[in-house]
């Protein structure tokens, strides 16, 4: 039990929790206001609360105190909800889901289904989610949607158009795999041409829409011109930017104002931009974004766009997993006969370096199901099994054929996979390299004839599963 203290002639609220003395400055609140922080900071069942009363406190303190199951449970409620995860890979990009306390068990047929939707069109766009609405991408007819959907059951309050439908190749139908990015007020969006547009996260009315391609000479790397499958990548928010990797001769990387103006491009890379998205993240003391490209790892300035660091990634056709940091190390892959490569970066006076070592490993193939980083370990499934590789050497610890090729997702001590490929079959695996150790496995109901490219999602202990126009949603609690 944690025990709780108000010193009603000082500007703190204190308390006890482990043993541990804690207290939050409170300057500039009154008395009630104070006692109400308390309660916010550690929402519980049980309290025993230890009141320095004066007397001329005493009434308001004795009312406070009767209302404080109700502050209690109110602010349980509240503080329940997770961070939002608003955007690919989630607000800090490394595919972790924050949910806690999930059943790490299921039966024959999976965990229980709340809800499910059919109405969400083609394509393999994920989900994002802002306050009680999430969001997401698909084409109906000639044209390529935003859709927002009330996250408690997944109905449809608004869809706006904003592109035309469909993509220039591949085998596997139409439709937009960029994922929307939102900041609360305003929704962010790639389509699968090129479309980059904002709107009102509310109503959906367009705030500014304009085409990459058009207006910044966008290039894509690989087959076809890079736009085998479209533009696949999805815009990123740190901050007050949008960030997007567009290619072409003024630079690779862009970062946008929220009103669509240009703050800079990383002139010094002018790649052609891959399928992945940019990663922000901070190495070694030093915020950047991370950027993988056909031929260029590196790391991107927040303030110029100048490049850090920089090593070669020899990519080839289609580069579409993230590269993820792990300590010191990064690796980053890509399928076509490429395998992985492992960089250690190391901080040389003000400078950062980045060496390879470990490369071209074929059985460490993330076609584009992507890579999690928990411990000292990284965790993928390549293009015939589930691995763990030991992030300081790029050894592999353990493989097992699990769903085969697919894509995967850490919560909460576990990893769940989903294969892409016949049933859609979905696991939950511990993340542990001590061996692989599977929990639970499903198979997906109502598969769809494409490939299951998104990722499984877990928000406030529901996993959602999309497979083109159908929305699965879980309960894992």
């Amino acid at each position: 039990m944690d025990n709780f203290s108000i010193d009603g002639d000082e500007n703190v609220v204190g308390f006890h929790q482990n043993g541990i003395a804690k207290t939050v400055l409170c300057a500039k609140f009154n008395f009630a206001t104070r006692l109400w922080v308390l309660t916010a900071m550690k929402p519980s069942r049980t309290m025993t609360v230890d009141l320095a009363l004066n007397s001329e406190k005493e009434y308001l303190m004795k009312y406070l105190v009767r209302s404080l199951c109700v502050l209690t449970l109110f602010n349980f409620i509240v503080l329940a909800q997770e961070p939002n995860w608003n955007q690919f890979r989630g607000p800090n990009s490394v595919n972790h889901s924050f949910s806690t306390g999930i059943s790490k068990s299921w039966s024959a047929g999976g965990p229980k289904e709340l809800w499910r939707v059919e109405t969400l069109g083609g394509g393999f766009s994920h989900l994002c989610f802002y306050g009680d609405k999430m969001y997401t991408l698909g084409d109906h007819g000639d044209q390529c949607y935003l859709i927002a959907m009330n996250r408690a059951d997944g109905k449809e309050l608004w869809k706006t158009p904003f592109a035309k439908s469909g993509y220039s190749g591949g085998n596997q139908g139409v439709g937009p795999f960029g994922t929307p990015a939102c900041d609360g007020e305003t929704v962010y969006v790639l389509g699968q041409h090129g479309d980059f547009a904002a709107f009102d996260a509310k109503d959906g009315k367009i705030l500014w829409n304009k085409n990459i391609i058009e207006a910044y000479g966008a290039q894509g790397f690989g087959r076809g011109g890079g736009r085998a499958w479209g533009y696949s990548m999805s815009p990123i928010l740190d901050g007050d930017k949008v960030l997007l990797a567009v290619g072409g001769d003024d630079g690779t990387l862009a970062a946008f104002d929220k009103t669509g103006k240009i703050l800079w491009r990383s002139a010094q890379i002018k790649d052609p931009a891959a399928y992945t998205s940019v990663v922000p993240t901070t190495i070694e003391g030093v915020k950047q974004y991370m950027l993988l490209t056909g031929t260029t790892l590196a790391g991107i300035s927040p303030t110029d766009g100048k490049v850090l660091w920089e090593a070669p990634f020899p990519g080839r056709t289609a580069v579409c997993s993230d590269p993820v940091l792990c300590g010191n190390v990064i690796m980053a892959s890509c399928s076509y006969n490429v395998g992985a490569y492992f960089y250690r970066l190391t901080k040389e006076g003000n400078n950062i370096k980045a060496t390879e070592f470990k490369g071209g490993i074929q059985n460490l193939i993330s076609h584009h199901g992507g890579i999690v980083a928990v411990g000292d370990h990284f965790y993928l499934l390549t293009n015939s099994e589930m691995v763990c590789v030991d992030a300081k050497t790029g050894e592999i610890v353990w493989n097992n054929r699990s769903v085969g090729k697919g894509s995967i997702l850490y919560v909460d001590g576990v990893l769940i996979v989903r294969s892409e490929r016949g049933d859609g079959t979905i696991a939950m695996v511990e993340a542990t390299p001590t061996g692989y150790k599977e929990l639970g496995k499903f198979d997906q109901p109502n598969r769809s004839d494409k490939s299951s490219w998104t990722y499984p999602m877990v928000v406030d202990k529901k996993m959602y599963i999309r497979d083109q126009g159908l929305l699965l949603c879980y309960d894992l609690n």
